[in-house]
C-alpha cells in the first residue's frame, strides 16, 4: 500500500471512529493497526514517521481529539472481546467440561460468568434460569 492509498484509508477510519482512542487504535495497535500492517520492520515505520502523510495522520488523531474531547474520546468502544491468561490445567479442565457439555469452551465460559453475576445480583439462581450443567454441579457439591 502506497502512503497516499494508506492516508486515504486513516481518513476513512477517522470518519468513521466514535472516539479518539478508537481512531488511535485503528490506526497505531502494534498488532492490527493499519501503520502496522502497512509497515512491517521498524525501518519502515520510522522512516514513514518523518514523511508529510504521516504528519496529516497525526493531524486527523488531534481533530479527533478536538471533536470528541480529550477525556469523552478516551475511552475506546467496546469489542465484547476479552482475553484472559489462565494456567494450562485451568484451561484445560474448562475444555473437558465444554466438550461434556457439548458446547464451546466460549460458550461455558459466558454463562458460567453469566450465573456468578446474576448470584450476586439477584441472589441464588432459579432452576428455571441456572444451565443443566450448573445445576447438575449444584447438587454434587
Amino acid at each position: 500500500m502506497g502512503k497516499s492509498e494508506l492516508l486515504q484509508t486513516a481518513k476513512r477510519l477517522s470518519a468513521d471512529a466514535k472516539t479518539w482512542a478508537d481512531l488511535s487504535n485503528a490506526l497505531f495497535d502494534p498488532n492490527e493497526g493499519l501503520l502496522a500492517n502497512a509497515f512491517r520492520s521498524r525501518e519502515e515505520r520510522a522512516a514513514f514517521v518523518q514523511s508529510e502523510e504521516y504528519r496529516q495522520i497525526r493531524n486527523l488523531l488531534e481533530e479527533a481529539i478536538t471533536r470528541t474531547g480529550i477525556v469523552g474520546g478516551a475511552a475506546p468502544t467496546k469489542s465484547g472481546r476479552f482475553v484472559v491468561r489462565l494456567p494450562r490445567s485451568l484451561h484445560a479442565a474448562l475444555e473437558r467440561e465444554a466438550n461434556q457439555e457439548g458446547v464451546s469452551l466460549n460458550q461455558l465460559v459466558v454463562v458460567k460468568l453469566a450465573v456468578q453475576l446474576s448470584d450476586l445480583l439477584d441472589g441464588p439462581p432459579t432452576a428455571q434460569r441456572t444451565p443443566s450443567y450448573a445445576r447438575r454441579r449444584r447438587r454434587t457439591t
